[in-house]
């Protein structure tokens, strides 16, 4: 077992967890932390009053078929004004959403500009691709992408990870000539996060400690992560309700399963206790048109389309969860000897 592999890991992700964007290099402080609980009231109830006074240009943003971070304008409706004709208060167009952290239950608000045209929604511990702006309460920007990019959402601040999955991707993108993708029909929001889903008592980079976040972001594309590459998705090996990362660790060897290359302990590697069967196409469309027809059985999973730029083609993988013994426990979480792969 790559024990030294799984401990880098296991470093990274406490290191990027207080880190919004994956090139963000910017200072971090920690200072002593406050009750979460008792941080959670004062939070929610200064994100109460933000969405009571300020409102977003909806009129304007809702005509456009694909709206960006940009379009989408906050403004504070100041005492004594009106507000405009064409505009929207967020409070009355904001979903309120609740999620347990650190065994403390958080509210947190999504504004819902488009679902996404695409039918894939990303599950809390996959790769997204997404444009976004990052604000504080006073408007104050903080971060944002010029492009669209790329990060591991098991690698982000909590908040992200519970609103992405609630949108959709693109319904579709185009190769254009200079080399970019365009994207059509993507899923496009704003998400008002209390700190202890941000970076809580962290002061990173312009971020004040305990501060509560706004981010707009364009979703454009997911992928299915496998992060100790052993053939089985990682949504697999965690609890994917929970938004846990941390508690499937099935041969109770202090090395959860995501990112465990022998889940069971048995000696023999997960990734030689499942089956692969690949396939590959020219095109993205003809190796879809090939997977479509293809019937999954309930133990059998597709895993994401890759370009493989060495051979100009697109290939997927087919994965089935075997059971030689069957006994109802997939070899790579079955231990015993007659049910491993030979």
């Amino acid at each position: 077992m790559n024990y030294k592999y799984n401990i880098l890991f296991i470093c990274a992700l406490i290191i990027s967890v207080i880190s919004c964007s994956p090139d963000d290099e910017e200072s971090i402080v920690s200072v002593p932390e406050n009750d979460r609980t008792e941080q959670q009231v004062v939070d929610n109830d200064t994100l109460v009053v933000y969405l009571n006074t300020h409102y977003y240009n909806s009129t304007e943003v809702n005509a456009l078929a694909n709206p960006t971070v940009a379009d989408v304008v906050i403004t504070e409706l100041l005492e004594g004004d009106t507000l405009p004709s064409d505009a929207t208060l967020l409070m009355s167009a904001v979903e309120t959403k609740t999620t347990t952290f650190l065994e403390v239950e958080y509210q947190y608000y999504i504004l819902r500009i488009n679902q996404g045209g695409g039918s894939a929604s990303p599950r809390f511990c996959d790769k997204v691709r997404v444009n976004y702006s990052g604000l504080l309460m006073d408007g104050t920007n903080f971060d944002r992408s010029s492009t669209p990019v790329n990060f591991d959402l098991t690698s982000v601040i909590p908040g992200w990870s519970r609103v992405m999955p609630d949108f959709n991707v693109a319904s579709t993108y185009t190769s254009n000539t200079d080399g970019t993708i365009s994207y059509d029909g993507y899923g496009m929001g704003v998400m008002f996060l209390p700190s202890g889903l941000g970076y809580y008592a962290t002061y990173s980079g312009s971020i004040p400690s305990y501060s509560n976040l706004v981010f707009k972001f364009e979703l454009m594309q997911s992928e299915t992560m496998d992060h100790d590459f052993d053939n089985v998705p990682s949504y697999l090996e965690v609890i994917e309700a929970d938004f846990d990362l941390y508690s499937k660790d099935t041969d109770e060897d202090l090395i959860v399963d995501f990112i465990d290359v022998d889940d069971d302990g048995d000696g023999t590697a997960t990734s030689d206790e499942v089956l692969v069967e690949g396939y590959s196409a020219d095109t993205r469309a003809a190796l879809q048109a090939d997977l479509d027809a293809l019937v999954l059985e309930s133990n059998q999973l597709l895993s994401p389309i890759k370009y493989n730029a060495d051979r100009n083609d697109f290939t997927a993988n087919r994965v089935t969860l075997l059971d030689d013994n069957g006994n109802g426990i997939p070899n790579y979480l079955d231990e015993t000897e007659s049910d491993r792969v030979n």
